[in-house]
């Protein structure tokens, strides 16, 4: 049991390194927001944040950081229009 935690331990610890776990969980969660969950839209924003800013990728932490605030910023004016 413990090698299986072990493994996945060093596996999301190589993932965060080189940043893709940020990427991974931006896109999931900027996705996530425009369909099911708005305030995962948040979470987008700061995995797009954290991504500029550990590993210094301007597009696409733009880009995760954009749809996830959009997909927020879009439920916010459609709960505000009800």
């Amino acid at each position: 049991m413990s090698e299986s935690q072990g493994s996945l331990r060093d596996t999301v610890q190589a993932w965060n390194e080189d940043g893709r776990l940020y990427v991974v969980v931006g896109l999931i969660s900027a996705i996530l927001s425009l369909v099911f969950l708005p305030l995962l839209g948040l979470m987008a924003v700061y995995c797009g944040y954290k991504l500029y800013d550990t590993q210094q990728k301007t597009v696409l932490s733009i880009l995760i950081a954009a749809l996830g605030g959009f997909g927020f910023l879009l439920w916010v004016y459609y709960l505000t229009m009800l």
